[in-house]
């Protein structure tokens, strides 16, 4: 089974060039009842001044209906604290020892109170993560495949439309660069027409 430093630390790994991580010892939140274990990671996007926290608390815990009502007050009474626009980005990482899988599976389509990721018999942590907002941006130990895949994609669409060859190492390069969906977007954007408002 997970332990709730394993989900800690590699959270704070896979955040590393693309969320600012804010720690338990950082903030104020609401503290969950005595019968859970519990911690609380925030995340914030890099790069970017608009973007909110995220906000992710992890439980664990024996599967017993009453701590499972427990840690769903301690999200609700969370929810309540976060300003409007981090309500959203609310999630709850469980750690639930001896959950069936049928259990585990109603639990995550349960969304009152945050989006919810159980951890699954036998999961290990890049799994489990994976299954979250946190996802690999690559397979581990993939790269180079996913690099040649999208090669392969782009010559394709060379082949198709002439028009784009040009372009095509450019928008290769923006593509892995591990960017927000909006910032890759606009950096192809401007690859291929320049930085006028106007296109």
């Amino acid at each position: 089974m997970l332990t709730i430093p394993e989900i800690v630390a590699e959270i704070s790994k896979r955040a590393d060039g693309r969320y600012i991580v804010s720690l338990p010892d950082t903030f104020e939140l609401v503290s969950p009842s005595n019968d859970i274990d519990s911690a609380t990671v925030k995340l914030k996007r890099i790069n970017r001044e608009s973007a909110g926290w995220r906000t992710i608390l992890i439980v664990a815990f024996p599967f017993e209906s009453a701590r499972i009502q427990s840690a769903f007050r301690w999200a609700a009474n969370v929810r309540d604290m976060l300003a409007e626009p981090q309500t959203a980005d609310l999630y709850m990482f469980m750690l639930i020892d001896g959950i069936a899988s049928e259990d585990a599976a109603r639990l995550e389509t349960d969304d009152r109170f945050c989006r919810k990721v159980v951890v699954k018999e036998e999961e290990d942590v890049d799994s489990f993560l994976d299954r979250s907002f946190l996802a690999s941006l690559f397979p581990v130990g993939s790269s180079d495949s996913i690099s040649d895949l999208l090669l392969a994609s782009l010559d394709s669409l060379g082949l198709a439309h002439s028009w784009v060859v040009p372009h095509l190492g450019t928008w290769r390069e923006v593509l892995l660069s591990g960017k927000s969906g909006g910032d890759i977007a606009e950096a192809l954007k401007v690859a291929a027409f320049g930085d006028e408002d106007s296109q």
